[in-house]
C-alpha cells in the first residue's frame, strides 16, 4: 500500500454524529499528507491475586483525528463556493453569498464592516462587508432582507454614512465568516490505497498560511468518532476543481493603511473542541463540538523609522488597526483577507540576513455587538 495514493472525501451531516453516505462529489478536495489517527480508551484491568501479571483490557470510548493541508484556491467561478468551503465551515465559518452595488460619494462615511444598511426606498437591509469610505464606486454587502434598488439613499445604521446607488445588486462571490452558532460537522473518509478510514462528527481547528511566491495554505486539524475501516475501493470519476492557486505576491498589503514588508504571516482562528459523550453510542461519543475560540496571527514586517511606521507606540497604546490584503487577480479564484481589529500582542527585534525585522504578534479582535467578525475571507 502505498502512502501518495490516497483520496479524501467530506460530507456535511444532516443529524448530528450519523455517518454520511460518501460518493464522488464529497471527494473534490485535493489535500496534502492526510493523516488519520485513533484514540480508543483501554480500561487497565489489574484486580487484586497472587501475580502481578495484567490481563485483557477492555476498549473504551473510540475517537478519531484527521488532519492535511490545501491550497486557497478558487473553484473558477466566483459565485460558486470553492470545496473547501464545507471544511472552513465545520472549523467555524459560515458561507454567504457576496453582494455589490454601485455607489455616488459616501457622506458622513465611511460605512463601518459589520454595520447594517437600509435602503430609503426599497426597505432593504444588508450587512457591510469591508470598510466604504468616500472615493469607492462600490459597496460590498451581505442581504438580510428585501432587495435594494438603483438611484436609492443608503444610510448605515450605526455611522449613519450616506449614498446614492447607481446600480442594482449583484452576486460577485462568497462572504466566509465566522460564526458562534449552527455549526455543522462533517463525515470525513481517508481511501488509502484499498482501504477507508471513516470518521463521524468531526469539527476542526485551521490555521492560515501565508508566505511569498507560495501559495496560501489551510492547515486542518479535526476530532470526530471512529467509524470504521474496512477494505474499499477508491471513489470513481471524481471530478476535480482544476484552478491554480494564486500566489502571496502582487498582494497590495497593508496594516493600519501602511504597506508594510513582509515575507510571511500566520493566522490561528484558535478553536477550542470539547467531546460531546454519549453512552447510547457504541463508541461512546457523539461528536465534537466548537466551545470558543481565540484568534491570533502574526507577520515579519521590515522594521523602519518610527516616523515611517511606529510599531511601538501602536502596540504600547492598544490601537486597533485594519489589516487587509488581496491574492490573486483572476475573477473566481481571487481571495480577500480583512482584518478590521487586530492589536499587536509583542514586537520584538529579528534579524534575516541582516536586515532589521519587527517580528509582530497580533491578536483578531471582534465587536461588541454583533461579533464574530475578526477576519473576514471573501473568495471573488
Amino acid at each position: 500500500m502505498l502512502t501518495r495514493k490516497r483520496q479524501l472525501a467530506a460530507k456535511i451531516e444532516a443529524v448530528e454524529g450519523v455517518a454520511e453516505t460518501l460518493v464522488a462529489a464529497d471527494a473534490k478536495l485535493l489535500v496534502y499528507n492526510p493523516k488519520v489517527s485513533f484514540d480508543v480508551a483501554m480500561f487497565d484491568r489489574n484486580p487484586a491475586r497472587p501475580s502481578f501479571s495484567n490481563i485483557g483490557k477492555t476498549p473504551g470510548k473510540r475517537t478519531a483525528g484527521i488532519s492535511y493541508r490545501l491550497e486557497l484556491k478558487g473553484s473558477g467561478t466566483a459565485v460558486t463556493a470553492p470545496e473547501w468551503g464545507k471544511l472552513l465551515q465545520a472549523c467555524g465559518f459560515g458561507v454567504n453569498a457576496l453582494k455589490s452595488m454601485n455607489i455616488g460619494a459616501v457622506t458622513n462615511g465611511p460605512f463601518q464592516h459589520g454595520e447594517t444598511i437600509t435602503g430609503g426606498t426599497s426597505a432593504a437591509k444588508g450587512r457591510v462587508v469591508i470598510n466604504t469610505a468616500t472615493g469607492a464606486t462600490f459597496i460590498y454587502f451581505v442581504t438580510v432582507s428585501g432587495t435594494f434598488s438603483t438611484g436609492e439613499t443608503i444610510t448605515g445604521g450605526t455611522s449613519t454614512a450616506t449614498a446614492v446607488t447607481s446600480s442594482v445588486p449583484t452576486t460577485v462571490g462568497n462572504e466566509f465568516k465566522l460564526v458562534s452558532d449552527n455549526i455543522p460537522c462533517l463525515t470525513q473518509g481517508s481511501y488509502e490505497d484499498g482501504t477507508r478510514k471513516l470518521i463521524k462528527g468531526s469539527r476542526g481547528k485551521v490555521k492560515i498560511g501565508f508566505k511569498s511566491g507560495e501559495p496560501v495554505m489551510l492547515d486542518l486539524d479535526f476530532q470526530g468518532v471512529e467509524a470504521g475501516v474496512t477494505d474499499t475501493a477508491f471513489l470513481a470519476n471524481v471530478t476535480y476543481e482544476t484552478t491554480k492557486p494564486p500566489v502571496f505576491l502582487n498582494a497590495l498589503f497593508s496594516v493600519d493603511a501602511y504597506s508594510a514588508k513582509i515575507g510571511e504571516m500566520d493566522i490561528d482562528i484558535g478553536n477550542v473542541l470539547a467531546v460531546r459523550d454519549d453512552v447510547n453510542d457504541v463508541r461512546g461519543v457523539l461528536s465534537f463540538v466548537l466551545t470558543g475560540r481565540n484568534v491570533t496571527g502574526s507577520f515579519n514586517p521590515e522594521m523602519v523609522t518610527v516616523a515611517a511606521y511606529d510599531f511601538h507606540t501602536k502596540w504600547f497604546s492598544g490601537a486597533e488597526m485594519v489589516v487587509d490584503c488581496t491574492i490573486g487577480s483572476v475573477a473566481g479564484n481571487k481571495f480577500r483577507i480583512y482584518i478590521p481589529k487586530a492589536q499587536y500582542t509583542k514586537v520584538d527585534d529579528e534579524d534575516r540576513d541582516g536586515l532589521q525585522l519587527a517580528k509582530s504578534a497580533f491578536c483578531l479582535n471582534g465587536s461588541v455587538t454583533p461579533g464574530d467578525d475578526e477576519i473576514t475571507i471573501l473568495a471573488l
